[in-house]
């Protein structure tokens, strides 16, 4: 029954229990979560340490997961469209520089360590490009900066499922939150990637092709 009262509540803005019962459950959460979900259970628990600073994710961490690649892919495909329509409308011997910014959101997996870490976040791709024709070819390099952000914040949605715990009501961490048992805090992480193309012109009727080289800029040790 008292489950079934707290599922219900999942459905209001408040649960209705003290502050203290709560922070019981999540610590709870943080000391069953640590063997299976290492990363998540260390980010809960800063949440509940109540500091509110901003928390870096490793980029080898985050990118291991399929939506966040996903979501770098589809910002490198905004960019190599804009790029080739760019290259199209450049006169020989000319160069021009592109600088632009593309967000992806994200929604992560079901099951996966990043749901219980941020379901819903933000990708952005901040990009600097330098094209140059000779002939029917235009040689294009640049870097792009990407910064992936999310606010661990416990306040969107009505529940969410955790392992040995069942169905949390996400009003238990605004509960927290208002009672100074624990505070919100940023999560980001940044990467930067090196793209290296040839834009070629077709002859009529063909079309032109573009080839695309990604790379992942390795941080020192």
């Amino acid at each position: 029954m008292k489950r079934t009262s707290m599922f219900l509540r999942g459905f209001r803005r408040r649960t209705g229990r003290p502050a203290v019962e709560l922070a019981v459950l999540f610590r709870s959460i943080v000391d069953q979560s640590r063997t299976v979900h290492p990363v998540a259970a260390d980010f809960l628990n800063h949440f509940m340490d109540g500091a509110g600073e901003t928390r870096t994710l490793s980029q080898r961490w985050l990118r291991s997961f399929r939506a966040i690649r996903r979501a770098e892919r589809k910002n490198h495909r905004r960019f190599e469209r804009q790029l080739a329509r760019e290259a199209h409308r450049l006169d020989d011997g000319a160069s021009t520089w592109l600088n632009d910014h593309w967000d992806a959101r994200i929604n992560a997996f079901i099951g996966t360590e990043l749901f219980y870490v941020s379901r819903m976040s933000l990708l952005r791709s901040q990009g600097s490009f330098v094209l140059t024709r000779t002939g029917r070819e235009v040689t294009v390099s640049g870097t792009v900066r990407h910064h992936w952000v999310d606010p661990y914040d416990w306040d969107r949605g009505r529940w969410v499922y955790i392992p040995r715990h069942g169905f949390v009501p996400i009003a238990v961490g605004r509960d927290l939150v208002e009672a100074d048992e624990a505070r919100n805090y940023l999560m980001e992480s940044r990467h930067v990637q090196t793209l290296e193309g040839t834009c070629r012109d077709g002859r009529w009727p063909r079309r032109g092709r573009a080839t695309f080289v990604w790379a992942l800029v390795r941080k020192n040790p």
